[in-house]
């Protein structure tokens, strides 16, 4: 008996210590794991500039942005959220998003219900007085013309951010915020591009839905990086739509397109990192990356080469 009890003790001393190396193991294996910071700071510090315009009198407008979108409006269709009427002056706010670069510096991704969705802008159009917001009244639009040099009749639909959801999602349907739509919702054409009548204020995208069943899901993992804090995109230049990871995933790529594969992070100096791979999406797949230093310039040529 004295035995037995002696080789079950030896036993479970091995055991144990088995499992203490293997815990021992695994926690070195995390540690040697490079680990980065998030890099939202830098990528804010290259966003698109919010313009300011002072509405003090009426006029015949329109209000023009830095790279041509083009505003008409009246105060007439402006309110407080209580429903109060608007005097002068008032403030507009504008946000141009047009290039694959501002989309992915901006951090605002074309997806809706979960899926790519082909974009040929985004922007931010708000008004406010006294600091407090303005909303359109029921029943009023702003028109707005969003530059395009290739535009296509009936082609592109006005997509509203959802800002209640991160990263924000496209809605086409106004009833979802409680709206009910009276303009079409179709883009026209005129000499500026993309033109339509818009019943929120907020984020715009001229948009379409993606044709197509089959949307795939990429998955990242690394041997050397830890990927919590690496923000990672996938540009997909046949549609201009920008997607970006959420969780370790980049979902609702649609089957069988050519995608930019792009990943940024800082390291503990405030040294840039980066991941870039180009290929062809045709199932769901998961890529093991590996961050390399990179300079300003060189991510910043990246992104415009996009």
């Amino acid at each position: 008996m004295k035995k037995k009890n002696f080789l079950f003790a030896s036993m479970k001393f091995v055991l144990v210590s088995a499992v203490v190396l293997m815990a021992c193991s695994k926690d070195r294996i995390e540690q040697d794991l490079n680990t980065y910071e998030s890099p939202n700071q830098y990528l804010d510090a290259k966003k698109q500039d919010e313009q300011i315009f002072v509405i003090d009198t009426s006029g015949t407008g329109p209000i023009v942005g830095n790279q041509g979108t083009t505003i008409w409006g009246s105060i007439d269709c402006l309110e407080f959220a209580n429903g109060d009427s608007v005097d002068y002056p008032f403030i507009v706010k504008l946000v141009e998003l047009y290039s694959a670069k501002d989309m992915i510096y901006y951090q605002m991704p074309t997806i809706s219900a979960n899926k790519a969705i082909q974009s040929a802008g985004e922007i931010r159009l708000r008004a406010e007085k006294n600091g407090m917001p303005l909303q359109l009244m029921e029943g009023c639009a702003f028109k707005v013309s969003m530059p395009s040099d290739s535009a296509l009749p009936n082609f592109m639909t006005v997509f509203y951010g959802d800002e209640a959801v991160s990263p924000l999602n496209w809605r086409s349907d106004l009833s979802f915020f409680g709206i009910t739509p009276l303009q079409n919702s179709i883009f026209e054409i005129d000499t500026i591009g993309y033109s339509a009548f818009i019943e929120r204020l907020g984020w715009i995208n001229a948009d379409r839905l993606i044709n197509g069943s089959l949307f795939h899901t990429i998955s990242f993992e690394s041997d050397v990086d830890d990927l919590t804090n690496v923000a990672i995109f996938a540009y997909l230049p046949e549609t201009h739509s920008v997607l970006q990871k959420v969780g370790n995933n980049i979902n609702g790529i649609p089957d069988g397109v050519f995608t930019k594969v792009l990943a940024l992070a800082l390291g503990v100096n405030g040294e840039l990192f980066y991941y870039y791979q180009e290929l062809e999406v045709n199932g769901s797949q998961t890529l093991n990356i590996s961050l390399s230093p990179t300079t300003d310039q060189a991510f910043t040529q990246l992104l415009d080469g996009l």
